[in-house]
């Protein structure tokens, strides 16, 4: 038993020290594996240069696929660093490099049920370590942007809307692909809170999609920040793309995305764009199918009944 230390990573470290397999598989108690075997589990595990395997995660309820390393070989050079958002990366890419170390994508799959319902505790709880991450790692972009994220949750949106864009200013110089997605990441995380707060996002939207094009949640904001800016056919052409997307199936190596953006959110979207053009009867067909798609939220229904959709 060891005594808690704010860190994460020695956490996790004094668990691996105790390990006696060959192959670690990390889940936490609020995680489950899904739709997996034991052979799909074991698949790839066979090439004597895989040293760690990518499973596919959904971390949230609503979010969508994503790669995650959660599979490694026992090897005291694997171990986690970080004191929050603990990753063995540092290390598997030192491996990469000294000896050609290879991460295979496996099909096991993996889902988090953490984060459901209010999660203000979590989020204060997870702020001063946050802020300590980022003064104790500063180039760390992935730590600025949960910071400025924990800080819109609670209530915080101009704060995080300094923060995000602080970040941005201070890795300006970093043009390599993982710096530039996570600067999408805070260029989205910025327009988002700019939009709550009423202010003009379609810029900072513009620019993140620069960084990572095609990222989804950016789209999404950019269409929002286009009804806004009173384009509201523009912002119907990219609901209608986003909609076109199977959300179930999506999954990108590096980010989880709301599926919702590419069903109930893209509808209501498209509907409030459809109003703004006068086109009522399309606008109700469009609330109309964001209800069908989020039957448990009932804004949606509403909006179709009272823009005359017959009921349902």
């Amino acid at each position: 038993m060891h005594a808690w230390r704010n860190d994460f990573a020695a956490a996790r470290n004094d668990g691996l020290d105790a390990a006696t397999g060959d192959w670690i598989l990390y889940i936490d108690a609020d995680e489950r594996l899904i739709d997996t075997s034991p052979e799909a589990l074991r698949a790839g595990l066979d090439d004597a240069m895989a040293y760690a395997a990518r499973l596919r995660f959904r971390p949230t309820v609503h979010g969508t696929l994503v790669r995650e390393y959660r599979l490694f070989r026992n090897d005291p050079r694997l171990r986690f660093k970080g004191a929050m958002h603990e990753t063995i990366r540092p290390d598997l890419d030192a491996l990469e490099e000294a000896i050609g170390a290879k991460t295979i994508d496996s099909p096991a799959a993996m889902v988090h049920l953490g984060y459901e319902g209010d999660l203000t505790a979590k989020h204060r709880r997870n702020l001063p370590l946050l802020k300590a991450a980022v003064e104790a790692n500063p180039d760390r972009l992935y730590y600025w942007n949960h910071l400025a994220e924990t800080l819109g949750a609670l209530g915080e949106a101009r704060e995080a809307i300094a923060t995000a864009d602080a970040a941005l200013v201070q890795s300006a110089h970093r043009h390599d692909p993982g710096s530039r997605k996570m600067q999408a990441s805070l260029a989205a995380t910025s327009a988002r809170f700019r939009l709550a707060v009423g202010e003009d996002a379609l810029p900072l939207a513009e620019r993140g999609l620069e960084f990572h094009p095609g990222n989804p949640w950016l789209t999404f904001l950019k269409a929002k920040a286009l009804v806004e800016a009173g384009r509201p056919d523009d912002a119907i052409a990219i609901a209608g793309h986003l909609i076109s997307i199977d959300g179930e199936t999506y999954c990108d190596a590096d980010f989880s995305f709301d599926r919702r953006i590419f069903g109930a959110y893209a509808h209501d979207l498209m509907g409030v764009a459809l109003l703004r053009l006068g086109r009522k009867d399309e606008a109700a067909l469009a609330f109309a199918r964001a209800a069908k798609a989020a039957p448990e939220d009932p804004s949606y229904r509403i909006k179709a009944l009272a823009l005359g959709a017959p009921p349902f």
